[in-house]
């Protein structure tokens, strides 16, 4: 028996290498005010852009420019929104990674709105969204959030008292995602490697989610078995067309699922950490992932609760090592020992490397929540794993 469940809608996709070129026909659709949203400023100097540029030029199109270069603060966005509320604008385009994604989405909202964003973030805010936004298209030069494919935007202030929260509405998912894998073939490695990390702990922890359903669980697997194939090839060789593919579709899926079947302890210890001090998402994914399933695993072993849990976790065994005649506990056992080798092959930072200390322990974990985990976690047992990795 399939139980009841719903999924959200996504953007109407195009997808594969090349598609920039339809930007300015998909964008005419919507008008030719059109305004860009971008990261640092070395996106602007790539052939790609400067093409995509004259082309807009010739055809009419008048265009706007803002750059955000790290992720996305409340200040960044009410600046934004301040300085093209007077303007026509009829499109807002992201183009750059999951920050520029975010700050994209949440611009084309606020541009409607007409409010500081804070007081629409979950958690911090007082009011909800009504879910007006001018039109928006988003465009992944990297593979790691998913955002393109979601309906929230990330929204960060970092200090003692900071917050890493969502500001969310149906209506938030993008008009049009433009998932062209060309655009990821510049991405540094390090970047590449931390948003990939990103990607596959949202797609394990989506597929691990109890509020997962049939649909995200087909979507998720397929994904991780992408992911966990292409992220040590494009690692290897930048250059390598068909795994970037891999990464950009297998990123678009962590959108899709994360979005319906919601993540676990990786991801509420990111939104906590993200808000304490400067470290990039993915890095905190990436740190975590071994730790926080190994620990998921021994959790589940021991309480003997929760059956599917355990036999998702051989099938993940299953999909990182293609070995035959394992126990279902050595093919668990397989897929911890794949997520130990991996970060340590990658060479992720260990959190310590960003200042965090024992002394931070107590608050991080007081304040981390793991709604979707398959297991609970107590205060003590979140501070273990992220001294593990400090």
């Amino acid at each position: 028996m399939v139980n009841t469940f719903s999924i959200k809608q996504t953007p109407k996709l195009y997808f594969g290498p090349g598609t920039i070129r339809s930007l300015p026909s998909l964008a005419r659709t919507f008008g030719t005010n059109l305004l860009f949203v971008t990261g640092k400023k070395s996106f602007t100097t790539t052939t790609i852009w400067q093409e995509t540029s004259s082309t807009l030029q010739k055809d009419g199109f008048s265009t706007e420019l803002a750059h955000i270069e790290n992720e996305p603060s409340p200040e960044d966005i009410n600046s934004f929104v301040s300085r093209y509320t007077e303007k026509t604008i009829d499109v807002v385009i992201g183009i750059g990674g999951g920050s520029v994604i975010d700050a994209g989405k949440a611009i084309s909202a606020m541009l409607e709105e007409q409010q500081p964003v804070e007081l629409f973030l979950e958690g911090v805010g007082t009011q909800s969204p009504r879910g007006h936004k001018i039109p928006y298209i988003a465009i992944p030069t990297t593979s790691g959030t998913g955002s393109e494919a979601t309906s929230n935007a990330v929204i960060t202030r970092t200090g003692p008292n900071g917050f890493k929260k969502s500001l969310r509405h149906d209506n938030y998912v993008p008009d049009i995602a433009v998932v062209d894998p060309e655009l990821t073939l510049s991405c540094p490695p390090a970047i590449t490697t931390a948003c990939g990390m990103d990607c596959y702990t949202q797609l394990v922890e989506a597929y691990l989610s109890t509020n997962g359903n049939p649909y995200t669980d087909a979507l998720a697997l397929d994904g991780i078995q992408r992911v966990s194939t292409a992220l040590p090839a494009v690692i290897a060789n930048p250059e390598d067309i068909e795994a970037r593919s891999a990464m950009s579709y297998g990123t678009y899926l962590s959108g899709i699922v994360l979005a319906n079947a919601g993540l676990g302890t990786i991801h509420g210890f990111a939104s906590t950490i993200g808000g304490y001090c400067a470290i990039p998402h993915g890095v905190v994914c990436g740190t975590l992932m071994a730790e926080t399933n190994k620990a998921t695993l021994q959790k589940l072993r021991y309480s003997h609760h929760n059956e599917i849990a355990l036999d998702k976790y051989t099938r993940l065994g299953r999909a990182v090592n293609r070995q035959e005649g394992l126990t279902d506990e050595e093919y668990q056992d397989a897929f911890i020992q794949n997520l130990a080798e991996f970060t340590d092959q990658c060479g992720i930072d260990r959190l310590g490397n960003y200042g965090l200390d024992k002394g931070n322990l107590e608050t991080i974990a007081a304040r981390t929540g793991n709604k979707y985990n398959p297991v609970q976690f107590s205060k003590d047992e979140l501070c273990t794993i992220l001294k593990n990795r400090l």
